[in-house]
């Protein structure tokens, strides 16, 4: 039985969710079934190095401008000169260009585009989703979401993609996120950061972008460290807001309870440090670095937004807050720090729950199942 071959779109190929997400699938697919291609068209290329080469053609073109056709072009070149069956899009943007790519090219290959967004920043992109994305996403033979929350939101909106909507969770490599490989890290960290060993460990792992709320966060740890608790922050990340964070922790004199680390290769170690996650954005699908942290153990305080509750039992296995509820969410960090038993059975039930619906053999096994049902479509 000839291979699949299957062409993925993505816009760059540095350290993000998404990017992450798909390198992971692309190496797990089997060489056996499936003839893999990922194709990209920005500057960024910090995953290159994990992508298996020995198994997945690699091709990058510089987009120049909004709508660079070019890259259109030279993705029905590949198309054409690979007899590519499957194209699978991550994100709207790569969703556009493979499109543009199947109009250029001869043959007709089936579509697949994977959202990784819920809710949208402004009424502008609703506008452009109906406009640009809405025709696009109607010519797609199956649109994979991360979540069953973000699946039913797309679907209330544009009914005709309940026959096309599939959900597959994110997945974790859980020997990679295995507690006790990084607790060396985890100390050494501590160590460099002068963290003393009655101090309790916050951290979070995300860009700085106003959709993650880190503003909150803060107003948050300002309000515990005033009440005579011993923590730090570690904020693993880097945006456009940083100088404004910045000083924020200035303006609180939260200098010495505060570490910004920038953009880390391997987020192992923050998370060995760390006695608690926090994600606090007022829109998510299924953060990976909330699934990551949860398999490492460490307890997560996130918003209820997107596909959190499916991932967490508040209480149980992680523990919900409002969006921008300061008061709530400091009362709840109080609470995590102040039970070590049950900070400890929170992390443990976390990990189980990842074992069982969140790995990334589950997830890859899942899109394969989905591949091969498109492919064998008329």
């Amino acid at each position: 039985m000839a291979r699949l071959k299957v062409l993925f779109v993505i816009h760059g190929l540095w350290r993000g969710g998404a990017e992450k997400q798909l390198v992971d699938l692309v190496n797990r697919l089997p060489a056996e079934q499936f003839e893999k291609f990922i194709f990209s068209y920005r500057h960024g290329d910090n995953l290159k190095d994990d992508v298996n080469t020995g198994e997945v053609k690699l091709f990058n073109v510089s987009k120049k401008g909004r709508l660079d056709l070019s890259v259109g072009k030279e993705i029905g070149r590949i198309i054409d000169e690979h007899e590519i069956d499957v194209v699978h899009c991550t994100m709207r943007n790569a969703m556009l260009f493979g499109y543009i790519g199947i109009r250029y090219s001869k043959r007709v290959p089936k579509l697949i585009a994977a959202v990784h967004s819920t809710k949208n920043v402004n009424w502008i992109v609703d506008v452009v989703n109906l406009l640009v994305y809405r025709p696009i996403l109607k010519r797609c033979s199956r649109v994979w979401f991360v979540s069953t929350t973000q699946a039913n939101l797309w679907v209330r909106k544009m009914r005709f993609l309940a026959s096309k909507a599939v959900t597959i969770h994110n997945g974790i490599d859980l020997d990679e996120f295995e507690p006790k490989h990084s607790q060396i890290d985890g100390q050494v960290l501590r160590g460099s950061l002068g963290i003393r060993e009655d101090e309790k460990v916050l951290c979070c792992i995300a860009g700085f972008r106003p959709v993650k709320l880190h503003s909150v966060l803060i107003d948050a740890l300002s309000r515990v460290t005033a009440e005579g608790y011993s923590c730090r922050l570690l904020l693993a990340g880097t945006g456009a807001l940083e100088r404004a964070l910045r000083d924020q922790v200035g303006a609180l004199n939260l200098d010495d309870r505060v570490e910004f680390l920038g953009v880390l290769p391997d987020v192992r170690p923050v998370l060995a440090a760390s006695d608690c996650m926090l994600l606090v954005s007022e829109a998510e699908t299924l953060s990976m670095a909330m699934l990551e942290a949860m398999a490492m153990e460490v307890p997560v305080i996130t918003t209820s937004v997107g596909g959190a509750s499916e991932a967490i039992d508040d209480g149980v296995s992680g523990m919900l807050v409002r969006p921008r509820d300061v008061d709530q969410l400091a009362g709840i960090i109080k609470k995590i720090l102040d039970d070590d038993e049950h900070r400890l059975a929170i992390g443990k039930a976390a990990r189980e729950v990842v074992v069982s619906n969140f790995n990334v053999g589950k997830m890859t096994a899942d899109c394969v199942e989905s591949l091969l049902d498109v492919a064998a479509e008329d």
